[in-house]
């Protein structure tokens, strides 16, 4: 039966084990309930209890040597009982006292820095704050003590505690409490805090000395001279570089060029090479600096704080970056494969549609120059595809900072590119729409010239006085445009208007305008130019000769050998060609006979 209990209670610890914040919860309310020494006692009395049971025990065994094994190895039988149920217990009691560690508010004794040992509970009516405090108070006063000595410190040992002592002075006390939760006994325990409280105050009488002050200074001055060499060897290796580089520069250094273009000339590249020798030479004075100010700090004990900060300053953000680029691999690697895959998608898209655009492939109702357009736009999107995929990939995505310059940036694209997206779309509009291809005049509005460049936000044309118009896209697709290429090769039709008084038979001026086409090599007899009356103005007739060019750059010059031709011909044939609403060529028609002295 008593090893069934014993099981049950291993199986207890375990779960205890396991469970440690259950453990810790209990021992809380525990703490909170009954307070911190009333558990502790109740600990330490069953640990008494145990011992004296044990003592029994062992005592009975002692007096039946000479009396019937069968009761001796009950009792014996008893005592192993005993002695796991005093393991069990010892391992709850290790779990509960480290709970209760883990729980408690401690407070350390540091007189000089580094933590001697901590305090956890009261004694008497000293709480464990005022415990610690008064503890550090008294060893400063035995370290300002000129004529202390630390070899006289002793333990004096009473029923409640162990108490280090020097001389009348009670530096500290340890109570079974205090024992209880080092794990140790309270003689242990003054003696550990014994022997620290010793090495604390003569290491840092040690530390502080005259001999070991003058020391130090002397050290800092010999890191602070040789600081000082180092940077003369500096200076003087800068000076020497700097003359060596002014005495060969009209050898050495030479122009950068690309072809006849001098890139960087020689006093250029002079400049920038005393630049990065000066630059280098204030790298390596800081790099000293931030090396020697640790070195000088950990000098004195009461800097070596100092100099651990001085170092975090550096090594924290290297460390923290190092862990950054190391949590950040799996994610780049993700990102490479993202991107190597959609390289090669982009490659395979182009190969298609470069085939498309050399004849080589063919798809019904897909003309050819829609190829490499098409290609832009699939492109562009597989390019936002890849964005969106490694979006979340990349170092601070998540972040609200990065979300918020997101959210700014497309707020900024949104508003300022509203035109933009308009051409934009009125370019792909164009494309498909195919009004005109490169090379081909048109006239746009009241713009003619040949096409150079279509693209996404502008269409570019060539005048023919060589000059270059922009015109938006959005501006096209909202006008006419009169396209004069796309039929040339069966000729283009142009037109010559002039205007002659109503005296002039209309046979003879077809006659005349018909005979002068012939003449000029620049347009098409096939098919046959013919005339015709625009107009019966007031005082005239609008003619207009209809004339077939194939090459619609020369309708101007064209146009200029006809109007060449007719001045020519109507002035021989004593024809007079009347401007609007101007009659020239006027008859004398008397309305009165008799004249005024008739009247």
């Amino acid at each position: 039966m008593k090893r069934l209990y014993i099981c049950f209670l291993f199986s207890l610890l375990c779960f205890t084990a396991l469970n440690p914040l259950s453990a810790q919860e209990i021992d809380s309310v525990d703490a909170k309930e009954l307070g911190l020494s009333s558990i502790l006692n109740g600990i330490r009395q069953q640990q008494i209890n145990d011992s004296l049971e044990r003592v029994k025990l062992q005592n009975e065994i002692t007096n039946l040597k000479t009396q019937n094994s069968s009761k001796k190895e009950n009792l014996k039988q008893q005592l192993n009982n005993l002695d796991e149920e005093n393991f069990i217990r010892n391992q709850e009691v290790k779990l509960k006292v480290d709970s209760i560690k883990k729980n408690t508010k401690r407070y350390a004794v540091a007189p000089f820095q580094d933590t001697l040992f901590f305090v956890y509970n009261k004694l008497g009516s000293s709480l464990a704050k005022d415990r610690a405090a008064n503890v550090v108070n008294r060893i400063h006063n035995l370290y300002e003590d000129d004529f202390v000595r630390v070899d006289s410190f002793k333990i004096e040992n009473n029923e409640i505690s162990s108490d280090i002592v020097y001389k009348d002075l009670i530096i500290t006390s340890i109570t079974e409490l205090d024992a209880l939760l080092e794990g140790k006994s309270k003689e242990e325990v003054a003696n550990q805090y014994l022997k620290s409280i010793q090495q604390a105050i003569s290491q840092e009488k040690e530390e502080n000395s005259i001999t070991k002050v003058m020391i130090r200074i002397g050290l800092i001055i010999l890191i602070l001279f040789i600081f000082y060499l180092l940077i003369l060897l500096i200076n003087r290796i800068k000076n020497y570089s700097i003359q060596r580089i002014m005495t060969e520069r009209t050898q050495r250094i030479k122009d950068v060029k690309i072809k006849n273009y001098v890139l960087i000339s020689s006093v250029q590249k002079t400049r920038i090479l005393i630049s990065s020798i000066d630059m280098l030479r204030w790298t390596l004075i800081v790099v000293m600096a931030f090396i020697m100010l640790p070195i000088i700090f950990s000098v004195f004990p009461f800097t070596q704080s100092w100099a651990n900060s001085l170092i975090g300053l550096f090594t924290k953000p290297l460390k923290k970056a190092v862990f950054a680029i190391w949590a950040y691999i799996p994610n780049l690697i993700t990102v490479f494969v993202i991107l190597f895959v959609m390289r090669y998608a982009v490659r395979f898209v182009k190969y298609i549609f470069t085939e498309i655009d050399k004849g080589k492939l063919e798809i019904n109702g897909f003309h050819r120059e829609f190829a490499m357009p098409t290609f832009t736009i699939v492109r562009f999107l597989l390019q936002a595809f890849t964005l969106v995929l490694i979006f979340p990939y990349l170092p601070g995505s998540n972040s609200d900072i990065f979300k918020g310059i997101s959210v700014f940036i497309g707020v900024l694209f949104s508003l300022g590119s509203s035109s933009a997206i308009s051409n934009i779309i009125a370019g792909l509009v164009i494309t498909y729409m195919r009004p005109f291809r490169i090379g081909d005049r048109i006239t746009i509005a009241d713009k003619t010239g040949v096409v150079i460049e279509k693209s996404p936000l502008v269409t570019r044309l060539r005048t023919i006085k060589n000059e270059e118009i922009t015109i938006p896209n959005s501006s096209i697709l909202s006008g006419n445009t009169v396209n004069y290429s796309t039929f040339s090769d069966q000729g283009i039709c142009f037109q010559v208007e002039l205007s002659v008084g109503y005296e002039e038979p209309w046979e003879r001026i077809h006659e005349l305008l018909l005979s002068i086409p012939p003449r000029v090599d620049r347009v098409n007899t096939t098919p046959a130019p013919f005339v015709l009356q625009k107009k019966l103005d007031d005082f005239y007739v609008l003619y207009e000769l209809n004339v077939y060019i194939t090459k619609s750059g020369e309708i101007e010059l064209a146009k200029s050998e006809i109007f060449q031709l007719i001045l020519n011909d109507f002035l021989a044939a004593g024809i007079e060609m009347n401007a609007p609403h101007i009659y020239s060529k006027v008859d004398f028609v008397p309305q009165f006979k008799g004249g005024i002295d008739q009247i």
